[in-house]
């Protein structure tokens, strides 16, 4: 089945461009209601589409219908970003995929602003398409809002399944009272409690997901949670820093779960999952206690905010597999104690016995770590006051110490010389 994620989008369009064009990596790019429309440029030399402005056209016509300003001190939405990857058994051509893209697209935001970039940047090579919409309606001048989302990618799953790719089959409601009771069971089961002991919990199908190179909802999920709970020095900033990742946070109302938070992606509310199925240190008891704790592992402030920033530009342009790579060596760091690229050395100096899963961790996060600049070469730990040996509490107990010994040496020569009076 293709896998459809969709990100909104809260800046100017100028960072996404440079992100799906960098180092010639586009492999085709279809635009729509731009200066290059696909529609009116049949058989033109596609070579004049690198000289479209698409980024600034956007911009443009955005900001002349407001839709730039902030609402209650929060970013305009400014574009939606959707990655439609097909299913890899398919082994669909590019040709195919860009039909399939321009159709589902143009049926969806045709009266949008619209730019399709083509990669096959992935381990197997597989073509997919990063669609950008910008948020501005050229024919009524209202913003973009889609009533229910979930609907774009069940059109997308009956597109596919029309060109006999593989697609998943659109179940309608349940209309008796047993199939209600079974989909209720069913929706139970997407934040049921999983009984772990485990900091990180990777379930079945999680797993089978990650062999194959896929897009796991829950895993995206955990870093997002992951990068949150490390960062954050409070409930107040977690909520906020899971806020600027685009996670909604809700509390369980469930018995079976025990109050824990239920996590899920703002633009996929369906699709949710507790703390502690993600494992035990993302339940709420675990995160609530690490903010309780003042000696927590925390990066510096300015640390801090050049991860944010690193996490925050990956949400922008939906660069999951940075994220990915962000989530782990945090976590490596946090595991560690690690603040500063000097810590590293430390850590793998060999004085300590580590497993060689550790030490390449370890290794996978400095590289991380140090190519993208992202921790201070070293800082300055508070050291702890040197304690002379003559402190009024040392001496004190050094000093009782040898009157001690000294009463037990006397008791000692006398003992003998009694013994020795009683001999003559």
């Amino acid at each position: 089945m293709p896998v459809l994620k969709v990100i909104t989008g809260h800046t100017s369009v100028q960072g996404i461009k440079r992100y799906l064009e960098k180092d010639g990596r586009a492999l085709a790019q279809d635009f729509y209601n731009l200066t290059w429309d696909e529609r009116e440029r049949i058989g033109y030399d596609e070579a004049g589409k690198a000289f479209v402005p698409w980024d600034e056209e956007m911009d443009k016509e955005r900001k002349e219908h407001g839709h730039d300003r902030e609402w209650r001190g929060l970013k305009a939405r400014t574009f939606k970003h959707f990655v439609l990857s097909p299913d890899p058994e398919d082994r669909i051509d590019l040709e195919a995929l860009r039909s399939l893209a321009r159709d589902w697209v143009l049926e969806h935001f045709d009266d949008y602003q619209i730019a399709i970039t083509y990669h096959d940047d992935n381990e197997h090579h597989i073509p997919h398409a990063h669609i950008v919409v910008n948020c501005t309606n050229l024919r009524t001048g209202y913003k973009l809002h889609t009533d229910k989302p979930e609907d774009l990618n069940r059109r997308l799953q009956d597109m596919a399944r029309e060109r006999g790719l593989r697609g998943l089959s659109n179940e309608i409601d349940p209309k008796t009272g047993l199939e209600r009771l079974a989909a209720k069971s069913i929706d139970a089961e997407k934040v049921r409690p999983v009984r772990t002991r485990k900091a990180v919990y990777i379930g079945r199908a999680e797993r089978e997901i990650m062999a194959e190179q896929g897009w796991s909802w829950v895993a995206d999920i955990r870093n997002r949670v992951g990068i949150a709970k490390t960062l954050a020095r409070n409930e107040a900033e977690f909520r906020g820093l899971l806020d600027m990742m685009e996670v909604q946070i809700t509390e369980s109302t469930s018995k079976r779960n025990g109050g824990d938070w239920i996590f899920s992606l703002e633009e996929e509310p369906s699709k949710k999952v507790s703390g502690q199925r993600l494992g035990l240190s993302y339940g709420r008891e675990a995160i609530e206690r690490k903010f309780e704790r003042t000696e927590s592992y925390r990066p510096t402030e300015k640390s801090c905010e050049v991860l944010r920033s690193r996490a925050e530009k990956a949400i922008e342009i939906n660069d999951l597999g940075d994220l990915d790579n962000l989530a782990r060596s945090l976590g490596t760091c946090s595991r560690f104690n690690i603040r500063c690229m000097a810590d590293f050395d430390r850590r793998l100096d060999g004085r300590v016995t580590m497993s060689e899963q550790s030490r390449h961790e370890i290794l996978a996060a400095r590289d991380y770590m140090e190519t993208n600049n992202l921790l201070p070469q070293s800082i300055a730990y508070a050291r702890q006051p040197y304690r002379k040996h003559d402190d009024s509490a040392a001496a004190g107990a050094s000093a009782a110490a040898a009157r001690r010994r000294q009463q037990q040496i006397q008791a000692q020569q006398q003992e003998q010389q009694r013994q020795r009076r009683k001999e003559r």
